[in-house]
């Protein structure tokens, strides 16, 4: 396989990036891997603005969304071991769903095609609230509850909710007896080398090298714009929570290629991009945790995130053996899959 023209067009789009932040700035982690090999690392702007601290493969970084993956892999684990069967109703298992009238289960939860109103619209609906007031787990979770009801019968349609994984965090900790912090700890981040990978809860608690996220602060004339950072107000996990580091996420990219060359259809991928019709169309996109997009002959595998100035984007191409991991903690960085695929995999352009 000939990777000179991924490359070529990469370096290109590695160059406007560096173009479009200033290196005295909130910048970016991006990294090419392809057979295991790191062919392309960068790591560009400061971590921390106060201290000039620059961003490297070591800077813990909120990766949002990207933590459903995970929850994802570790439901079709319990699957897999015969500890849970996505059909289950799952109402009389956790109490935010006992009120609802239609079944709704594991499978429909993982799909976003459940219909249960995402929490974070319904927190922002509330009368004197501010987008950066902090949400904890119970006050989401009751939110939840209060809802009462799905916006449609389960299984029709997607609509992405995060509700969907803070319900399916309830159901692992239910099922295991263990946090989803403990739980990802032993089955993931530990067996492979993730040290600086964790599911908080907590926002504000210490993190060695993590790094800060910021946005523009809007002034006139623009001589006098500055920065200004942003929280991340979010006591919930399973469908935010993680933070990690462009390291780790290199290193959980070789093993779940290495699973995806050795258990093939049984591989974990496989298994959480499976287009199980009882649970959403078979043609939709989004699956249990992971997306799929074409790009030109490709199909490729992604999710990303964003929240609080922080976003990500893993894009890979399982069958070239080939990953883009891009952290960054700047507001408004460029982390669209569709985009950052046809850039590196569709056609030429004249």
């Amino acid at each position: 396989m000939k990777l000179s023209p991924l490359l070529e067009r990469l370096d290109g789009a590695i160059d406007e990036l560096r173009a479009a932040h200033p290196a005295d700035g909130p910048g970016f982690c991006l990294a090419l891997l392809a057979q295991g090999d790191v062919l392309r690392q960068v790591h560009h702007g400061l971590a921390d603005l106060s201290w000039q601290q620059p961003l490297d493969g070591d800077a813990r970084h909120y990766m949002a969304s990207e933590s459903k993956p995970w929850v994802a892999a570790l439901v079709m684990q319990e699957v897999a071991e015969g500890r849970l069967a996505l059909d289950t109703d799952l109402r009389p298992l956790l109490p935010a769903l006992g009120e609802y009238e239609q079944p709704l289960c594991a499978g429909h939860l993982l799909r976003h095609t459940s219909g249960i109103p995402d929490y974070l619209f319904l927190w922002g609906t509330q009368l004197g609230r501010h987008e950066h007031d902090f949400i904890a787990r119970e006050q989401a979770l009751a939110l939840i509850t209060q809802a009462g009801e799905s916006s449609f019968q389960p299984g029709l349609r997607h609509e992405y909710s995060n509700s969907n994984y803070l319900l399916l965090a309830e159901l692992l900790q239910l099922q295991s007896g263990l946090t989803l912090a403990e739980l990802a700890q032993r089955r993931f981040f530990a067996p492979w080398g993730m040290g600086s990978s964790s599911f908080e809860a907590d926002p504000w608690r210490v993190l060695p090298r993590r790094a800060r996220s910021y946005g523009r602060v809007a002034a006139e004339p623009a001589e006098a714009q500055g920065w200004q950072e942003l929280p991340v107000p979010l006591g919930t996990w399973g469908d935010g929570g993680l933070w990690s580091t462009l390291n780790d996420q290199l290193r959980a990219e070789r093993r779940w290629h290495e699973d995806w060359l050795l258990q093939g259809e049984r591989s974990l991928w496989a298994r959480c991009a499976a287009a199980d019709e009882r649970y959403g169309p078979a043609d939709g996109p989004y699956r249990f945790g992971l997306e799929w997009l074409q790009a030109g002959d490709q199909r490729l595998l992604f999710h990303g995130g964003g929240y609080g100035g922080f976003s990500c984007l893993l894009l890979r191409n399982p069958a070239q053996g080939v990953s883009l991991v891009m952290l960054s903690n700047c507001d408004g960085f460029d982390n669209d899959a569709e985009r950052w695929a046809q850039r590196l995999w569709g056609p030429a352009q004249a």
